[in-house]
């Protein structure tokens, strides 16, 4: 059954290049640069009960991620592995800020992350793309200024083709970031938002009346009527994800994700 589900042509909208990289990678870059990380603390206990507690993984993770070289390799990992589950095109999502300890630039982070994105087009069998995170915990300021980098030169209009806000959905409501979602409208950015991830059906709301055209998780909507009619009349696309969810406690089941319902 793998095998033939395999040979099916898909797409992968929501992949985190932090979250996505492969155990191999992580160890060939400790090795490399002569950082250590404890590979425990790169995998989710399965008694995992949060959110805020399943992204103290990425903190590991990142620091083997703050070198142009670990970009590029990192986005040909996921892209590698995508290939290997028959993925044609895949939207890989990042957020510059997290890979600075080193002193990169931002500029400097999306030139490379772009070309990671050519050299895996190069090698593999699909088309690459790419978003780009601001944090919800980071100030306006920080997130307008990567903003305003979104096409700089051709390569990074080629391949980042949007924007979106992510981080702990719970601290953190969408509402305190209008501003910044109406700044990247003004740009002209493609907007997926992560909303309805942690239980807050408002979220969910606010990022259609903001106009994001499609929403990261957004698994709240099962809870409200209201929502779903929403998500459905504004035709917004859902990007679920059930393996986080359940290891986050967004859902107890798969059931949850009612889409006999979302498609009714």
């Amino acid at each position: 059954m793998k095998a033939v589900l395999k040979q099916i042509p898909k797409l992968e909208l929501h992949c985190h290049l932090d979250g996505s990289v492969s155990i191999e990678y992580l160890k060939s870059q400790s090795e490399s640069q002569q950082v250590g990380i404890d590979i425990e603390k790169v995998t989710v206990e399965q008694d995992c009960q949060s959110l805020a507690e399943y992204l103290q993984s990425f903190d590991e993770i990142l620091k083997v991620m703050q070198t142009q070289e670990s970009l590029i390799e990192a986005v040909i990992d996921v892209a590698r592995q995508a290939n290997e589950d028959g993925v044609k095109y895949i939207e890989i999502r990042f957020a510059p800020a997290f890979h600075q300890d080193f002193g990169l630039k931002t500029i400097e982070i999306l030139d490379m992350v772009c070309e990671g994105a050519q050299q895996a087009e190069a090698q593999f069998d699909l088309d690459v793309r790419l978003l780009v995170c601001g944090m919800k915990h980071h100030s306006m300021a920080t997130n307008q200024a990567i903003f305003d980098h979104l096409g700089a030169n051709a390569s990074i209009t080629k391949y980042i083709v949007g924007v979106d806000l992510a981080g702990d959905e719970a601290s953190s409501p969408t509402e305190a970031h209008e501003a910044l979602i109406q700044y990247a409208k003004s740009k002209n950015l493609n907007i997926t938002l992560h909303a309805g991830e942690c239980g807050c059906v408002k979220n969910v709301y606010d990022v259609i009346q903001y106009g994001a055209r499609r929403i990261g998780h957004g698994v709240a909507i099962f809870q409200d009527e209201q929502a779903l009619s929403w998500v459905k009349e504004h035709d917004v696309l859902l990007e679920f994800c059930p393996n986080s969810n359940l290891q986050t406690k967004a859902i107890d089941t798969l059931a949850t994700l009612d889409l006999p319902k979302l498609m009714e």
